[in-house]
């Protein structure tokens, strides 16, 4: 089976990898040089512990008001764009408790197969830095642990592992930075690794499988005839001819789809990202500064900080205010950082770069993830066309379910019984 995968981003290439290995020629679409993405700027969490989709009971609230709040993690910009329009009031809807319940298992199961898979095919082979040692959420207010609380209990209850600290607990498990908190769950199953090696190693080793990588290379157009794409123009010209094509173009798949006469309810998530080079991160686990929706992840020699969820058409612009609402945080949480040269110099160059109104900094890294209309991923067959795969919408959590998403796609499209239930993610519902 000949198989052209469309998207090289962490999506793409695990497609390509499953596909590979049941004996797929596969060649891989990439209209970038693979040198970066949103991949690139991932935390490096495998949260499987991550079962509540964004579509859930509150936003509505926190949305509207975080909107005033320039500096707040999650903002939708206002806009009359159908596109805009269409999603929020899908997301909207979708953001009950009983979708939380529906959705919980099947995300659960995607992100446990990942990590199995990960675990057994990827890391022998990669130096990731692959760590388990769980994700710490930390949370400043009772109310904010309340919430956490509940969380943990469902996380239980699918099976996994999921701690409640008393303040003491934390401080003893973080003592070098003495979170400023009243509590935090420390879900114990979580692990961590390093995405950008990941992601520059990922190509060379598929390189060295037969499969074939067509860098800068973007689509212009489809051929298709009833219900079927029969090949593929790109912007070269070059024409491109398969048995079966996947879409996993992440925030460009509406447009994509389109182009294939396909319609995904999705928007891009701007997120930014820093990461300080720290001969001693200090922090032990990675965690999350609940209220503040901060993420950490250290590695030896490095401390990664990342945060905010801006749903806005696609932009090169940088929100200087949430950047800031960023760096700030951490030594609010995390008394122990405060004073750190290197979080004070990198503090110290965003704010001048705020001021002077710079279009972008060193070592701040921003991207679009591609977040769905009810917060689950897309991945599954194309409603109108029988030989279009669709591996999109997975949001902040793309390397959480990477191994699985490629694992069904090839498992799919070869016909195979899947690894798992993957009706909660079928395209066109």
């Amino acid at each position: 089976m000949r198989a052209l995968i469309i998207g090289g981003g962490i999506i793409g290439l695990s497609a390509a990898w499953y596909l590979a290995e049941e004996g797929c020629d596969v060649t891989i679409l990439e209209k970038g040089d693979l040198l970066d993405g949103c991949s690139f700027g991932n935390m490096g969490h495998l949260p499987i512990s991550h079962v509540v989709p964004l579509a859930a009971p509150g936003m509505l609230e926190k949305g509207i008001r975080w909107m005033f709040n320039s500096s707040s993690p999650f903002y939708i910009k206002p806009s009359l764009r159908p596109s805009l329009l269409r999603w929020g009031i899908r997301f909207l809807a979708n953001s009950t408790q009983k979708h939380v319940q529906y959705s919980a298992k099947p995300l659960a199961e995607l992100m446990q197969l990942t990590k199995q898979l990960l675990l057994a095919d990827w890391s022998p082979k990669m130096n990731i830095q692959t760590t388990q040692n769980g994700l710490l959420m930390l949370c400043k207010k009772e109310a904010t642990l309340h919430e956490e609380l509940e969380t943990a209990s469902l996380v239980r209850s699918l099976g996994m592992q999921a701690i409640e600290l008393s303040k003491e607990e934390v401080l003893a498990m973080e003592p070098a930075v003495r979170p400023d908190v009243c509590g935090a769950v420390w879900y114990k199953d979580d692990l961590h690794l390093q995405p950008n090696a990941l992601m520059a190693q990922l190509p060379a080793l598929l390189e060295a499988r037969g499969v074939k990588i067509l860098r800068n290379a973007e689509v212009a157009s489809f051929d298709r005839s009833k219900g079927k794409i029969l090949s593929l123009r790109l912007k070269n010209g070059e024409i491109m001819q398969a048995d079966g094509f996947v879409l996993a173009t992440g925030s460009w798949s509406p447009a994509m789809a389109r182009m294939a006469g396909e319609r995904i309810d999705l928007m891009p998530g701007k997120g930014y990202a820093m990461t300080l080079d720290m001969s001693d991160p200090q922090l032990r686990h990675p965690a999350i500064l609940v209220d503040a929706k901060v993420a950490m992840t250290p590695w030896a020699g490095s401390l990664r900080m990342g945060s905010t969820m801006e749903i806005a058409p696609m932009n090169e612009s940088v929100h200087w205010a949430r950047v800031q609402g960023i760096l700030d945080a951490v030594p609010e949480f995390l008394p122990g950082l405060a004073g750190n040269m290197a979080l004070d110099q990198l503090k110290k160059g965003i704010d001048q770069a705020a001021r002077s109104h710079a279009v972008a900094y060193p070592g701040l890294w921003y991207g679009f993830r591609p977040v769905s209309h009810d917060g689950l991923p897309y991945i599954g067959w194309a409603p109108h066309n029988s030989n279009l795969l669709m591996a999109t919408g997975h949001a902040m959590l793309g390397v959480s379910m990477s191994t699985g998403t490629g694992k069904l796609i090839a498992e799919m499209a070869c016909g195979k019984p899947v690894s798992i239930p993957v009706e909660a993610f079928r395209p066109g519902r």
